[in-house]
């Protein structure tokens, strides 16, 4: 298997070039510093992933925190101040769709750069159009989806960009090669899965020291963020969490390996359907879940009174949520300016406990025999629309 048969398979599915990349962050990474200058302000939903932020970081971005949206988690268009933007990151939240007619309409009047971040929407829809197609760029996550744990694309329509970030790929590949955890790591999660010993490897891998942590956000500072902020090489060990070979190259084993999942993916679609319309009907499902069509999405989100209760009681029981993106960005690292909708990102981020569709009936009889309390009480309301 060679990287050009894995960018053919998804250039085939998504009617546009890609480039393969080793992992989404690293994608994120190429596509920021082609597109945007050091100390360029980008907008970030607060309710992402700390990756993608380490990732602006050593671009020399700056992170400007988005408004979100109590529906879904994503970023609020209306209420967004785009005063001094060079660019936007979308999130598709769990798999769920941004407003992107919106932001591309937005960025398109304002001569702004969008990238479309589909790292958890490798199936998603957004606009009538696969997600990650709305910007200069998209960013796909194999890693997330099929249990691949490796893996991902960066794609963009321009010809001539996509040249480029071939060459700055190539310059900042490291060896990687025919790695033989690289391989086992994927092999072992799909064994546990398809054999059901979630419960009794976690706890044996707590026991053993090999879970480094078990909170929502990896634990750091801002001062050492800071520091290292703009640095490449000094980012790397928030750039690798949880994923130490993120920017390795991929091994012809590995490569197949991620070729197999993209078929597996494609094969639980219609399993994946059905658990979101099993768990949209739920008293749990957020808002946005409810609202919109169904799709097949990474996790849906549900919202629970006690959410870390939740949490450790499913743990108890051989289901280990994750995704859980707390405290918001902007809470997480005080280097990061607040954003225009802190309480809304606050309510969303300690409530919702993400369920992962392909498990949808098993999520539904636990909670119900646990005794999870959807949450009764509404978003904070939070400021108006921004003016034009």
């Amino acid at each position: 298997m060679k990287v050009a048969d894995l960018e053919s398979a998804m250039a085939e599915r998504i009617g546009q070039g890609c480039l393969h990349v080793p992992s989404a962050r690293f994608g994120l990474l190429l596509a920021l510093r082609h597109w945007f200058a050091p100390g360029d302000r980008v907008l970030i939903s607060p309710t992402n992933c700390e990756t993608v932020l380490f990732i602006a970081l050593a671009a020399g971005l700056t992170p400007v925190m988005a408004p979100v949206s109590w529906r879904d988690g994503n970023i609020d268009v209306p209420r967004v101040d785009w005063t001094g933007l060079a660019g936007v990151l979308t999130t598709h939240l769990y798999g769920q769709p941004d407003r992107v007619a919106e932001l591309r309409a937005e960025c398109d009047r304002r001569g702004l750069v969008l990238i479309d971040d589909a790292a958890h929407a490798f199936q998603t829809v957004a606009d009538g159009r696969p997600a990650g197609l709305s910007g200069q760029a998209g960013v796909f996550s194999l890693a997330k989806h099929g249990r691949a744990m490796s893996g991902g694309f960066l794609t963009t329509a321009d010809p001539g960009a996509l040249a480029e970030l071939a060459a700055a790929r190539e310059e900042l590949l490291l060896p990687g090669g025919a790695r033989l955890g690289a391989v086992l790591r994927p092999v072992l999660r799909e064994t546990i899965y398809r054999t059901g010993l979630v419960r009794p490897v976690w706890h044996a891998l707590k026991r053993l020291g090999l879970v480094t942590w078990t909170g929502h956000r990896y634990p750091t500072t801002a001062a050492e963020v800071a520091k290292a902020s703009g640095d490449l090489a000094a980012m790397d060990p928030w750039l690798r969490i949880d994923l130490d070979d993120w920017r390795a190259r991929a091994g012809s084993a590995l490569l197949r390996f991620q070729r197999s999942r993209m078929k597996v993916i494609d094969r639980e679609r219609d399993r994946s359907m059905a658990g979101v319309e099993l768990l949209r009907a739920t008293p749990w499902a957020a808002q946005g879940v409810r609202e919109a069509p169904v799709q097949p999405l990474l996790r849906v989100p549900l919202l629970v009174a006690d959410r870390d209760e939740a949490v450790t009681a499913l743990e108890g029981q051989g289901v280990v949520p994750g995704f859980i993106y707390d405290p918001p960005l902007d809470d997480y690292l005080s280097m990061i300016p607040q954003g225009p909708t802190p309480e809304i990102a606050r309510w969303w981020t300690s409530h919702v406990l993400p369920a992962d569709p392909l498990d949808a009936a098993r999520m539904v009889r636990l909670l119900e025999r646990l005794g999870v309390r959807p949450l009764d009480h509404p978003a904070p309301e939070g400021p108006p629309p921004h003016g034009r």
